[in-house]
């Protein structure tokens, strides 16, 4: 519409000039040297300034475009990014295996399989590690994936052969998630082994969420807390048993059973509370699964 007008524009500015100089115009070589209309004027000039115009307006609206581009879409640094404990978090079970990472609920464990996991991280998580066509180079493998929204996430999933299928070639889609890592945030190497925790607790309680949204306590609250849940002490940190905790000089640690996975089988689950002896104050909170 604005090309058009600009055209419009140009023709009748060489029509209105052609006029005045018509009307105007009282010698001969004036008249002469003067066309007195627009069809007098050559056509490769009018078509070489139209050919400017357009040039010069496609450059206009591509500089219009672009700053109204930049103008919708400031940006939002990672480190605005914040986020909260779902209804779905804070309503699972203790030993059901769920954990959010960011805004997304996982089941570390063994209870879904690669397939259900690339599908469930679709538009969320950069998932091209984990390629569905292939098969399982072996019986266990981990790969990564890393939040799209917030690049600070990068998420170790361990892979796993059923254990009906040890001796088969097993494609990848068929295969189970034995465990779900947090294994950088921010560049940080965070836990390649010890499942996930809120160890470091100053840059990630905002960002992992356990189950009931359990999360850092003082020693006082930890006994009141394992008294609700009606565990029993062990007789060490080497023999608990699901259904028990056992208490060291710092930390405080409980066991469940875990519902049974994809492969039959019940994961005893753990969570360790760590606090300061000389202050009785929480550190730090951990989630294991075996």
């Amino acid at each position: 519409m604005k090309k058009f007008s600009k055209i419009a524009a140009f023709i009748f500015t060489l029509s209105l000039s052609a006029t005045v100089m018509t009307a105007c115009g009282d010698s001969k070589d004036s008249k002469k040297s003067e066309p007195k209309s627009v069809e007098d004027i050559d056509e490769k000039d009018i078509e070489d300034a139209l050919n400017k115009l357009d040039e010069e307006t496609s450059k206009e609206l591509a500089k219009e475009k672009e700053e109204a581009t930049e103008a919708e879409t400031e940006p939002t640094t990672v480190a605005e990014i914040k986020y909260e404990a779902t209804d779905e978090i804070k309503k699972a079970a203790l030993n059901s295996g769920y954990i959010q990472i960011g805004d997304t609920v996982f089941r570390t464990g063994g209870y879904m399989t690669a397939a259900e996991l690339v599908e469930m991280c679709d538009g969320k998580f950069d998932t091209s590690e984990i390629h569905l066509d292939e098969y399982l180079p072996s019986d266990l493998e981990w790969y990564h994936i890393r939040s799209i929204e917030d690049p600070r996430i990068e998420i170790g999933i361990l892979l796993s052969k059923r254990k009906d299928d040890n001796d088969e070639r097993v494609k990848i889609p068929d295969t189970i998630v034995l465990k779900v890592s947090m294994q950088f945030f921010d560049g940080k190497q965070y836990c390649l082994t010890d499942g996930i925790g809120a160890s470091t607790a100053a840059y990630l309680e905002d960002v992992i969420f356990f189950p009931t949204n359990l999360g850092l306590m003082d020693y006082d609250d930890i006994k009141a807390f394992v008294a609700e849940q009606g565990l029993e002490k062990a007789l060490s940190s080497w023999s608990v048993e699901p259904g028990e905790y056992c208490e060291e000089n710092d930390s405080i640690t409980i066991e469940f059973e875990g519902e049974e996975n994809l492969n039959g089988e019940k994961p005893q689950i753990s969570y360790t509370f760590k606090f300061d002896p000389k202050t009785l104050k929480g550190t730090d909170l951990r989630f294991f699964h075996l």
